[in-house]
């Protein structure tokens, strides 16, 4: 279900399954899906509304056990409910932060006929909270009286599908840009402004090296992730100024206080940065970035890991390579976790948003190949690429099955 939500804008991925051991087989992947801001909606069966505190056959409370990983968990115990709940669900799982919300509906609720009428149905707004103008002009003013500025996009810019305009307002600015893990593919890796990743793991050297050059981070939709900013927080800010935009206004001070911090929408938000760097272009009082941008550059030409090897048996650096010339830039890569990610992360190429479909924070075992099912099933015609080591292979193998 999320690899179905987040190959293609606007979807949201559906999984059902039965009463009991099906519902508790689902926390992994609530917990997945919360982590990463991915709506996804769990339907589970349940035993009859009058056996559910007789401990009868795979009665289970799991609303109780997935409040912690699902914007909100409800069992339905009045049919004509059912309805408001489902509505209320997708209301929630697009507004604010994504995430996911799980149904749990008993069998006689299920089995109960009630009046519906779907012609006169509208689903509830959707709330987005947005920047205003003034918070974005003073945001903007940080970034034109710094000297050597990047911009981290988050996953939070896929979500929202405002890679473009993210893009737009780089060259506008003409600033570098760092991708997380999470938002690789908003720009693509050829471009000239990708500064590559930053942080542990899943990073590049030139993007450590430009980061720590930088004396300004506008970080847009992301979350300051550990393996990110590395484990020194000290050394991931010193001397540098942050301003912060996420759509969760609790993720503002979350890891480290910003400089300035803005509760929006990434896509609202990047729309009025372009706005008024057009304007301040236009007045010809654009800061000349160019030497800066020349430098990331540099670095990016000049701080490449080794990956042609000659060894028998193959080095993964030299699959990697070999990987880069055998898969276009229309391929999307599904992964989850272990060395098989991280040597992904730091040798393959990513040139479109949603080409990159990861689990970021939770990383479960397991989860690669359903998530290439799901993603597949939103868009067949992409050739997906799913990188899995041998225990996330081993751990759900059955569902190769599924897939056949």
């Amino acid at each position: 279900a999320e690899g179905y939500t987040r190959a293609k804008a606007g979807n949201i991925g559906v999984c059902i399954g039965t009463s009991g051991p099906a519902g508790t087989d689902m926390i992994t992947g609530l917990y997945s899906a919360i982590a990463d801001s991915i709506p996804i909606l769990c339907i589970t069966g349940q035993a009859p509304v009058s056996k559910l505190h007789k401990e009868d056959f795979q009665a289970v409370d799991i609303a109780s056990i997935a409040k912690p990983v699902t914007k909100k968990a409800t069992t339905v115990l009045e049919a004509a409910q059912v309805p408001g709940v489902f509505q209320e669900a997708f209301h929630l799982m697009r507004s604010g932060r994504p995430g996911p919300v799980l149904i749990d509906l008993p069998i006689d609720v299920q089995l109960t006929e009630i009046e519906f009428d779907p012609e006169t149905y509208s689903p509830l707004p959707v709330y987005k909270p947005q920047a205003t103008r003034a918070q974005a002009a003073k945001a903007l003013q940080f970034l034109l009286e710094s000297e050597r500025p990047l911009i981290v996009a988050g996953g939070g810019i896929i979500n929202a599908d405002a890679s473009d305009l993210l893009v737009e307002f780089a060259e506008l600015v003409n600033v570098p840009v760092i991708s997380t893990l999470m938002g690789w593919g908003t720009i693509p890796d050829d471009h000239e402004l990708a500064a590559g990743m930053v942080g542990v793991q899943t990073a590049h050297r030139y993007g450590n090296a430009t980061f720590l050059e930088s004396d300004f981070v506008l970080g847009i939709g992301n979350r300051w992730a550990n393996r990110h900013t590395g484990y020194n927080l000290d050394a991931y800010t010193k001397g540098r100024k942050f301003v912060h935009v996420d759509i969760e206004p609790t993720q503002l001070g979350k890891i480290f206080a910003p400089d300035f911090g803005i509760a929006s929408d990434p896509k609202a938000a990047v729309e009025l940065f372009n706005e008024i760097a057009k304007e301040v272009k236009a007045e010809g009082k654009l800061p000349d970035f160019s030497a800066w941008t020349a430098s990331a550059q540099d670095r990016k030409a000049t701080l490449q890991r080794r990956t042609h090897f000659d060894n028998i048996p193959l080095k993964p650096q030299r699959v990697y390579e070999e990987m880069n010339k055998a898969f276009g830039p229309e391929t999307r890569y599904v992964t989850t976790i272990g060395l098989s990610q991280i040597a992904a992360a730091q040798f393959l190429h990513v040139y479109r948003p949603r080409n990159w479909i990861n689990c970021g924070q939770a990383g479960p075992l397991g989860w690669t190949i359903p998530a290439a099912i799901g993603a597949a099933t939103a868009e067949p015609e992409t050739p997906i690429v799913a990188l899995s080591g041998d225990y996330d292979f081993q751990f759900m193998i059955e569902e190769l099955a599924v897939a056949a």
